[in-house]
């Protein structure tokens, strides 16, 4: 989510199986054969508590997380629009924030950042 020039970040629990303590973009995994913008709507309301329109893919990064070719993420960012809610806190996350493209980039942050921020400057 960006509003005007800054994203919501928010930090990912020491306890978390992937990326412990490093920002990230609301949002997760699908559950099976859930419609891609239904499952993000649901993430970030369940992460963040706001409901939220998914408008366009921005931008779609594949990750192998252990390095041995069995284990590859991917992470497809949306650009969204806020419909209604208050921001409230997960228990995934440990913090959240709102932060300009330069904030963010100084950072502990997840892998498909850069990659994202090279294309989106």
């Amino acid at each position: 989510m960006k509003k005007g020039d800054k994203y919501l970040i928010g930090l990912r629990s020491e306890n978390a199986k992937y990326f412990p303590l490093h920002w990230d973009f609301p949002g997760g995994k699908l559950e099976p054969d859930e419609n891609p913008l239904a499952g993000i709507a649901r993430e970030v309301k369940e992460e963040t508590g706001l409901d939220i329109q998914p408008l366009e893919i921005l931008g779609v990064y594949e990750f192998d997380l252990d390095n041995k070719g069995d284990n590859t993420h991917r992470f497809t960012i949306y650009s969204t629009e806020i419909i209604s809610g208050d921001l409230t806190l997960s228990e995934e996350h440990i913090e959240q924030r709102w932060a300009t493209k330069d904030e963010i980039c100084k950072l502990k942050i997840e892998l498909y950042f850069k990659p994202f921020f090279k294309e989106h400057s």
